[in-house]
């Protein structure tokens, strides 16, 4: 294996939300033995940048499920944006079904709503972590926004005026899986998009060559590694498209039945290292 691609909510990251010391510790074995590593992430830059910091690990990033690819340094070496008949195809369907979502752009991520913004990540830190007290769930919440994660807006189209401004990603959340079953078709025929997603309650949109499988393929291009010679590891939808062209497609223990049935093997799940545990069984670093 020369190049290993990893997912990060639910597979990098524990139910805490934070890199484990054993996967921290593998990817950097690998790395120092001379396989490439790069984290694929539905996040944008600057929240997969915090928890990769972290953890003290500086590694290139596919983010925004694919929308931009990053360098070891964290410059842009690619960037695939939503022109503007998609932003407002897309915006259009959203507002009609009255879905709640967030616009990742090159200059961060934007709500029009502080206090939804708010339930909707606290609700998406207990989905992950259920055991957590309602005071660890606030806190982590809060974070988002002491680090200026997210940004509020009042009108998202005034992001459009400004320049060299690119819309990569609308994250779409709704508890009414009705609403978002409806949006979901309605944005079937909206031409050259990818829609997927990362739990029950949401969609994540983007141009169709702003995935993650497409972004992997480019990456091992720039690097001149055989498809063949890659490791993907996922566990949830919007992990499929990496999984499917990956040489060795790896499911976490906590990953959805599909992504699951699609891999190579399955390994242990994200609160115990699953991603240490499938790097050490494959590229022979067991002696850590």
């Amino acid at each position: 294996m020369k190049l290993i691609a990893i997912d990060m909510d639910g597979t990098l990251v524990n139910k805490q939300l934070k890199v484990t010391k054993e996967n921290s510790e593998t990817i950097s074995k690998a790395v120092e033995e001379g396989h490439h590593v790069v984290i694929a992430t539905g996040r944008s830059y600057d929240e997969a940048r915090h928890a990769l910091e972290d953890a003290e690990l500086h590694l290139p990033l596919i983010c925004v499920n694919g929308a931009e690819i990053r360098s070891a340094d964290w410059k842009i070496l690619s960037s695939i944006p939503l022109n503007f008949k998609q932003y407002e195809d897309i915006k259009n369907i959203l507002d009609e079904e009255d879905i709640y979502y967030e616009l990742y752009t090159s200059k961060g991520t934007y709500t029009d709503n502080r206090e939804k913004a708010f339930e909707v990540m606290k609700d998406i830190i207990l989905t992950s972590n259920p055991e957590a007290t309602d005071d660890d769930v606030e806190k982590a919440a809060l974070r988002r926004f002491r680090l200026g994660l997210v940004s509020v807006i009042g009108d998202f189209d005034k992001l459009l005026d400004e320049k060299d401004l690119e819309v990569y990603k609308f994250l779409a959340f709704s508890s009414d899986t009705a609403k978002l079953q409806r949006a979901f078709q309605h944005l079937k025929g909206v031409n050259e998009l990818a829609v997927s997603s990362s739990a029950d309650n949401n969609l994540e949109i983007t141009n169709s060559e702003a995935q993650k499988g497409v972004a992997l393929k480019k990456y091992a291009e720039l690097k001149g590694i055989p498809l063949e010679n890659t490791m993907a590891i996922g566990d949830n939808y919007n992990d499929v498209s990496m999984l499917e062209i990956a040489g060795f497609p790896v499911a976490m223990g906590n990953a959805v039945d599909e992504v699951k049935e699609m891999a190579a093997f399955v390994t242990k799940e994200n609160d115990e290292s699953g991603v240490a545990f499938a790097i050490k069984r494959f590229l022979d670093i067991s002696h850590l």
